[in-house]
Parts: structure tokens; C-alpha cells; sequence
């Protein structure tokens, strides 16, 4: 026999996992050891292996454990079987907890080439076993879970890879068919729904919701409609509710349609506080129709102030988006300049030696854009100007080169980096922020109004026809919600009422404490509102009853009865301030240090209960219908032709339940089934730095 004893030494038994083990018909004798004697049908494989009966004369065998089939011809040996018995443990699948199995399996050293085991402790390891089975539900679910989270199409089960791939994993598991795992996802999604309805019911404050359109390759239009909450360990959740085909014409009306019919179907209504639109022409009647929907049933707090948001973002693309528009050529050809170099490794080399006799810094390389991503774009121009000397030098020296940038052209694309910096890093605050915060977007809002206020004033270049357009477009948008952006600034520690002030004396001078004024009273008539609602007694009630109460117990007169009234008195004059009053009166934190603005209110709870409630909900606001990871993009969110194609209700499955697990995965911190967003901002475009 073979040193099968060896084969299972201490490296072995170490990588068993919990249930690695199958029961094994133990022979009784105190040692397990091989023996050259013993019969070859003796041989220990048999406890793992079973011989299937012999068909025209070829015996084969099938693993107890994965169920593989060998052959077990008498000429063939067990050696090939004992190879797949520690294969096949060492993958551990079955889960034995592993301080068990050292226990189990101790080595008894006999000599220096025997091991021995313990009956009675191999019987223990084993009997784990006896109780699996193989779970057909979950198995499914989790297919179920990779179509939709991947965006697999369902013929994927019917594949013959995938159905080989299962068949070698799980041989007892049934045959898939795309109709199977229809109704498997139509079923997740059902039950899942009911969880987020259950979710929706029980958040202990008021709910957002914002309103997106996506498109598919033929035009077609969908309403997306996405709920923004806060839960009750003070995390901001999203989900979408609502994905359907919106059949023409698409006006205003259609939308305001598809958000009340959201709101009611998910019983919603009463707890509605804004809804953010896409910053379309429409958007003003689509918000008056819900808005006037919701105020005749009383359910929108501060006469609807907070009620009405246009999307951040949208503007921000479109004013980037122009300002690409001028230099779209030079774009072109700063691109090809790039192609160029990169695209022979002779060339990209003889550029970084170029660069370095130059003395310029070839820590970053040089990148390619994505045009549908304008970051890509900012930070391809950025590095190219780090090349500039050396571009300058290829177009003398190669006469191939036939993308050389012209000094006026060089010229433009300064101009160009200086006007999108201010835009890049804004977005970027909000594109590494998963779930950003409305106290963030006055400062971000502030900064890029001021960029384009300073570019109006300041001297004339090929830009500032189009900065004049843009800077009246965004003064539009500044206008209409710099109050809701202001208000929500000021229930972050770091800004309150000073920061505000500042930011509105930059914009307009002697004329900020108007805006301010406006900022503060609104906030201090929605406080107001929080307050009444709140079936929590103020603390100046209760002291006025225990004054009362002592004052209606004094039996005896004595001169001095007044006495707690007139201190009481004096003690109510100091509490009577709000918590409003209170925030606003303590010390800023620094202006750039880093808070959560969140676990900020969690920890004020207890102090402000009704201040941090109207916090919640204000800080709730969505400023923008694009996903933070999707800031930089400048086209709109299409779906693929495969899923636009799909039935009405599939379609909703598969966008909803995709949507929820990758949200339910972040609260949990599991990122793995997520795609990490992709960060342009890369040095490099192909890591390499040979030289």
C-alpha cells in the first residue's frame, strides 16, 4: 500500500474544516494505520467512497462527500482516491468547527512514519455529518440574487457553462429553466416589498422622495421614484419604490400622477416632508400639483417651505457641459495627442525619457478620458498640462505627430482647467460621500455661484459669454432654495447662523442679514411646528405645576408663601429658551474639522429631543435625483436594451430588488456585492512605470 497514512498528516487534519468528515464505518481496533496485509476492498477510502454496481464490466466509485464518480478498477489502485479524499475535505464545504477537529485528531506518534487516531474522537468528529442537507431553496435564492444584482439575463441558467458549473458544485440540485427563475424573483420581490413597507411604517421621522427619468437606447421614458429616510440608528437610507414605463406625452402632469400614485400605494402620504425634481421647465407645476394635493390634507409642516427641491447635480453637468462645448476641437485633439503616444510602447517610452530630461514629473502618466464622465476629462487635461513641454518637444522632433496644440490652444485649455477645478472639487465632496447630507450643498451651491460671480466680473475671454448664461441660470436656482440650503446649513455644528451670514455678506454685502433674517425665522417657525406636535411636556410646564402643586400645599401662612412662586419665577425666565435658542448660542466646532452630522444629533437627542427631530427630517433632504456615485456623469442613467424590453411588473422586480440589496449590503458593511464607483482620478492609465 501506498503511504496513505502520510498522506494524512498533521498539514491535513489542520485545513479539515467543521464538517469536512463524512460518518466513517469504523472498524473497532484502537489504531487506524495502514497495512500492506489488509485487503485492497479494506482499504480506509471505502469509508469516504462507495462502489456503484459495475455496467459492461468498468467499476466506478462515487465520493459520500461531493458525489464525483471515479473509476475503481482493481488495476487503477486507490491512490487517485485518496488524492480527491484530500482534495475534496481540504475545500471545506460542510463546516466543522475547527477546534474540534484538532481535538479529534490528534497524531499518535507510533514512528516516524505512522500516525494513529482515536476510535471513539473520529466517531465524535463525524457524526456532524449525519444532519446535512442540501438547502434547494437558498441555493435558488442565491442564483435568484446574482441575476438581478449582476444583471445577468435569466437564459444564463440554461447556459451549458453554467448548468456544467452547478452540476460539478451540486450534482442533486434540479435543472433551472428561465421560467423557474422568473418566478423565484417575482417572489423575492413580493416578500422583499413587504419588508420595505414595514421599514417605510416604522422610521421614526418624515420620509423624501425624489423623481428621475430614465431612458433605454429606443427612447422610451421611465419614472424612477426613490424614498430618502433616516432610521432609527440615525442612518440615511435610500430606495426606489417605483420603476415604470411612462407612455407618452411626457408632461408634467404624467409625473405628478406616478409620485401621488407612489405615495398612496406605499400608504406614504401623511409622512412626505420634500420631493426633488430633475430641474426641468416642468417642475414648478408638477411640485404645485402635489404640493396643493398634500396642504388641503394638512399634511405638509411649515406651509410647504421644505416641500419643493430642484437636483444639484443636473445643473452642475449642464454648466459643465457648456463650458466643454467650447473646446470640444482642442479636447479631440489633446485626445488623439495622447492616443498617439500610448499607443506604442517605443513611443510612450522615448515621451517619459523626453519628459525627465525636461525635468518635468513623471509620477502621474498620462490618461485617456471617458467622455461621458466629465472628471475623466478634467483630469486627462490637468495631466496633460504637466506633459505640456514635452508635447511641444515630440511635435518638433516626430514628424508624425500631427496633433500639436497650438500656444493659443494651450491657452484655452488653462482657461478651461481654472473654470472646472472649482467644479470638480465640489462634486468630488459629494462623489466619495455615499449619503450626503442637505447641511453640505449651501457650501457647495455658495462656492460654485461665487466662481462664476467672480468670472462675470473679471476680465473677458473666449468663456465669458457662456459663464453669463450659466452664472443668470444657476443665480435662478440660488434664488429659488438657497433658503432650504441655508437652514439645513444651519443645524450643522461647523456653520449655524455665523457661516451663513458670511457666505450671504460675500454674495451681497450690506444687503445679507435680509437673507439671513428669512433663514432664521424659518427655521424658528418649523421648530414652532415640531414643538406643538411633540406630546412631550416643555420643562417650563412642568415647573409652573410643581410651583403650583407646592404652593397649593402650604397649610400654614407664614409670610414668605410667595416665595416659591418668585423664585420659580426668575428660574423660568432662564429655561424659557428654546432648544433652538440653546444650539444656536453654543460654541461652533471648527470650520473643517470632520463631523458626522448624524451621530452629532444622535448624541443631542437626549438634550434637544424635538430640535433633533426637525434636524432629522431637514437634513433628510435630497438636494439631488442622481446618485452620489454618479455625479460626474454627464449623459442621462439609460437602462440596457434587455431589460427595457421586459414586462412592466419584471422590470420593477428586477430594478427594486437590485436596488435594495446592494442598500440593505451597505447598512450591513458588506460591500462586496456593490460595484465600487470608479474614481478617475487614477495617476495613471495603465500602472506602469518603467521608466
Amino acid at each position: 500500500m501506498d503511504n496513505f497514512d502520510q498522506k494524512l498528516g498533521p498539514e491535513f487534519f489542520k485545513n479539515l474544516s467543521a464538517e469536512a468528515v463524512t460518518p466513517l464505518n469504523v472498524v473497532h481496533e484502537e489504531i487506524y494505520e495502514s497495512s500492506s496485509k489488509r485487503p485492497k476492498t479494506t482499504s480506509k477510502v471505502w469509508d469516504i467512497f462507495e462502489k456503484l454496481p459495475a455496467q459492461q464490466g468498468d467499476s466506478k466509485a462515487i465520493c459520500k462527500l461531493c458525489r464525483r464518480i471515479y473509476t475503481a478498477k482493481t488495476t487503477s489502485g486507490t491512490s487517485h482516491l485518496r488524492r480527491h479524499i484530500e482534495a475534496c475535505v481540504k475545500r471545506g464545504n460542510h463546516e466543522v468547527d475547527q477546534r474540534s477537529i484538532e481535538a479529534c485528531f490528534k497524531p499518535v506518534k507510533r514512528n516516524a512514519n505512522r500516525l494513529t487516531l482515536s476510535h471513539d474522537t473520529l466517531i465524535a468528529a463525524t457524526t456532524s455529518l449525519q444532519n446535512y442537507k442540501l438547502d434547494v431553496d437558498e441555493i435558488h435564492r442565491a442564483i435568484a440574487m446574482m441575476i438581478i444584482v449582476d444583471e445577468q439575463p435569466f437564459s444564463v441558467v440554461e447556459d451549458a457553462g453554467f448548468r456544467r458549473l452547478l452540476s460539478a458544485a451540486c450534482p442533486e440540485f434540479p435543472v433551472l429553466s428561465r421560467s423557474s427563475i422568473k418566478r423565484d424573483i417575482i417572489s423575492i420581490y413580493v416578500k422583499e416589498r413587504e419588508n420595505i413597507r414595514e421599514l417605510l411604517a416604522t422610521c421614526p421621522g418624515r420620509i423624501c422622495l425624489t423623481s428621475s427619468t430614465w431612458k433605454s437606447d429606443s427612447d422610451d421614458h421611465f419614472s424612477c421614484v426613490t424614498t430618502h429616510f433616516i432610521d432609527h440608528e440615525w442612518r440615511l437610507q435610500r430606495r426606489i419604490l417605483r420603476f415604470k414605463l411612462m407612455p407618452p406625452p411626457y408632461d408634467s402632469l404624467s409625473v405628478a400622477d406616478e409620485i401621488a400614485l407612489c405615495m398612496v400605494q406605499w400608504n406614504i402620504e401623511h409622512k412626505v416632508f420634500s420631493v426633488t425634481l430633475e430641474n426641468l421647465s416642468s417642475d414648478d407645476c408638477v411640485a404645485d400639483m402635489l404640493r396643493s394635493r398634500l396642504a388641503a390634507k394638512k399634511y405638509l409642516p411649515c406651509k410647504g417651505v421644505f416641500f419643493h427641491v430642484s437636483c444639484f447635480f443636473r445643473i452642475l453637468n449642464s454648466i459643465v457641459q457648456a463650458g466643454l462645448n467650447l473646446v470640444v476641437d482642442i479636447i479631440a485633439k489633446l485626445r488623439l495627442g495622447i492616443k498617439y503616444v500610448q499607443q506604442s510602447p517605443h513611443r510612450k517610452k522615448n515621451f517619459y525619457i523626453i519628459a525627465k530630461t525636461l525635468n518635468l514629473d513623471t509620477q502621474r502618466k498620462l490618461c485617456l478620458d471617458t467622455p461621458a464622465r466629465w472628471n475623466s476629462t478634467y483630469n486627462m487635461v490637468e495631466v496633460a498640462f504637466c506633459y505640456k513641454n514635452a508635447f511641444v518637444y515630440l511635435a518638433e522632433q516626430d514628424k508624425n505627430f500631427l496633433h500639436k496644440l497650438s500656444e493659443d490652444e494651450w491657452e484655452k485649455m488653462s482657461v478651461l482647467y481654472k473654470f472646472l477645478k472649482v467644479f470638480y472639487e465640489v462634486t468630488c465632496v459629494f462623489f466619495r460621500n455615499r449619503q450626503p447630507t442637505s447641511n453640505l450643498y449651501f457650501k457647495a451651491a455658495w462656492k460654485v455661484h461665487s466662481r462664476l460671480f467672480d468670472m462675470v466680473r473679471g476680465p473677458e475671454n473666449f468663456m465669458t459669454h457662456m459663464v453669463r448664461e450659466m452664472h443668470s441660470k444657476l443665480n435662478q436656482y440660488w434664488s429659488a432654495y438657497n433658503l432650504i440650503l441655508s437652514c439645513a446649513a444651519i443645524l450643522d455644528p461647523r456653520y449655524k447662523i455665523k457661516f451663513v451670514e458670511y457666505c450671504y455678506t460675500k454674495l451681497y454685502g450690506s444687503g445679507a442679514q435680509k437673507y439671513v433674517s428669512v433663514s432664521v425665522n424659518t427655521l424658528y417657525g418649523l421648530f414652532d411646528e415640531y414643538m406643538q406636535n411633540s406630546a412631550r411636556p416643555s420643562q417650563t410646564t412642568l415647573l409652573s405645576t410643581a410651583a403650583s402643586k407646592i404652593s397649593n400645599d402650604k397649610d400654614n401662612n407664614d409670610g414668605f408663601e410667595d416665595y416659591e412662586t418668585f423664585q420659580s419665577a426668575r428660574f423660568r425666565t432662564q429655561v424659557e429658551k428654546s432648544q433652538l435658542d440653546l444650539y444656536l448660542e453654543e460654541p461652533s466646532h471648527d470650520l473643517n474639522s470632520e463631523i458626522d452630522v448624524l451621530e452629532y444629533w444622535t448624541l443631542c437627542s437626549l438634550r434637544y429631543p424635538e430640535l433633533s427631530k426637525m434636524a432629522r427630517d431637514v437634513l433628510t433632504i435630497p438636494v439631488s435625483t442622481i446618485a452620489s456615485d454618479s455625479a460626474f456623469d454627464i449623459s442621462p442613467q439609460v437602462i440596457s436594451t434587455d431589460r427595457s424590453s421586459l414586462k412592466p411588473k419584471m422590470l420593477q422586480s428586477l430594478v427594486c430588488l437590485q436596488d435594495w440589496m446592494l442598500a440593505s449590503d451597505r447598512t450591513r458593511g458588506l460591500g462586496s456585492m456593490e460595484r465600487k464607483p470608479e474614481d478617475d482620478s487614477s495617476s495613471s492609465s495603465d500602472g506602469d512605470d518603467d521608466y
